[in-house]
Parts: C-alpha cells; structure tokens; sequence
C-alpha cells in the first residue's frame, strides 16, 4: 500500500520490489533493486526516509523517521544492507553493508558506520555511533559516542545509562520535572505528531509492475533525495 502523508507520496524507483502487503507511508524515496518484504512498515514521520541501492528489508521490519517540537530525524540507509526480519529503525543512519539481524533495534540520531553486524535483538540506543566493522553481539546494547557495548546481563549500567539520556526530554522537548506530568505530557505531544495522519490519502495497492518511471522522476524533480 502506498499513501501519501502531507502532500508528500514515496518515489520507488521500477527495479524496486514492493511485497503486496507492505505499506510505504510520505516522504520515501526507494531507490534501485531494493526488495521490500510481506509486512513491513515505512513511514516517514515529519522527516524523509531515503532506503539506497541493493537494500533488503525483510518480513514486518518496522522503519520510521520522527520529528519533534525542535528537531527532524531523517532516516537513511545507504547500499546493500541487510535488514532481518521484525527489525525497528526510527530516526537513524546506516551506513553501506550493515547487516541487522531479527530483532535489531536502532533508535533515534544512532549512526551505524560502514560493514557493522547486529546481531540477533541487538540494539544500537538513541544518539549512540558505531565506528565501522563494528558487532554488536546477540541482545547487546550499544550506547554513547564512541559506542559502549554492554552484555545483556549488565542491566545496572544499562539502567544507568538509559536513565542518563533523559528520553522524554529530548524525543519531546518537556520542560516539567514531575515524574508523572511528564508522561503525560510526552502522550498529548506524540499523540499530535500521531494525528497528522488522520489527512493521509491512500493512493493504491501496488506492486514493482505499477511502480512507473515516471513517478519515480517526479519524486527526484521535487527534491526529495536525502543524505547525498
């Protein structure tokens, strides 16, 4: 299913292919010989999502950009990456011949540099970089600038340094201290982004045979390429 979100519909180029089932959502731009598997899920929230040459994305990975009050996370993957089933990428950058396992999770501003593996339920945390050639080992977590990569049993550290980021403050720009308010005002902040949705227009189901060149032209004459 293509849809178009805020007056911006995906550009796919014809080698692509797109599984039925798939749903591509706004700003996305697909380029060459990309394989898009059954379930998976592209939307771009507030920001573009550029998926570069030889991409695979595999059954219900789950890819998204986001925006907030004051920032716009672009996501881009760039050549011949490997992205395992159930997978989650929001807001992130990763570079040519990653492979990400089932299960990897790589959240907001994380850049995975060239060649990196993450294993099975691996995950790559908000703002954290991996220089090249790096491996994250199966239900690791990588954290900071350069990347820390912590064994799945180290749940104290884990904590700490979850707790460190402050997450509500930097994915919603809150300002109130309280523990509570804070959630809640984090929910009526993510609910507006959220509801921008409700004007998406369905545009139709497709397959690589109604992806046309010049749909494909018309995204690029618009701009719309990310990340070079």
């Amino acid at each position: 299913m293509r849809i178009d979100h805020q007056k911006k519909e995906p550009a796919i180029h014809p080698s692509a292919w797109i599984a039925s089932t798939a749903l591509i959502n706004g700003d996305v731009i697909i380029e060459e010989e990309v394989y898009i598997s059954y379930g998976s899920v592209i939307i771009a929230e507030g920001a573009p999502i550029h998926i570069k040459r030889g991409t695979i994305v595999m059954e219900n990975v789950v890819i998204k950009s986001s925006e907030g009050k004051t920032f716009s996370n672009a996501l881009i993957i760039e050549e011949d990456v490997l992205i395992g089933p159930h997978a989650y990428l929001i807001g992130c950058t990763v570079e040519k011949n990653c492979f990400l396992a089932a299960g990897a999770k790589v959240y907001n501003q994380a850049h995975i540099g060239a060649q990196s593996i993450i294993e099975i339920n691996g995950v790559v945390h908000i703002d954290t970089y991996l220089k090249p050639q790096t491996r994250v080992p199966t239900q690791h977590t990588a954290f900071g600038n350069p990347a820390k990569i912590y064994p799945p049993d180290d749940t104290g550290k884990i904590a700490k340094e979850t707790e460190s980021l402050n997450l509500l403050n930097l994915l919603f720009q809150l300002t109130d201290n309280s523990k509570d308010l804070k959630y809640i005002a984090a929910l009526e902040n993510y609910r507006h982004i959220l509801f921008k949705h409700k004007n998406d227009d369905i545009m139709k189901n497709f397959s690589s045979k109604l992806t046309d060149t010049w749909q494909w032209e018309k995204g690029f004459k618009v701009g719309k390429s990310v990340g070079g």
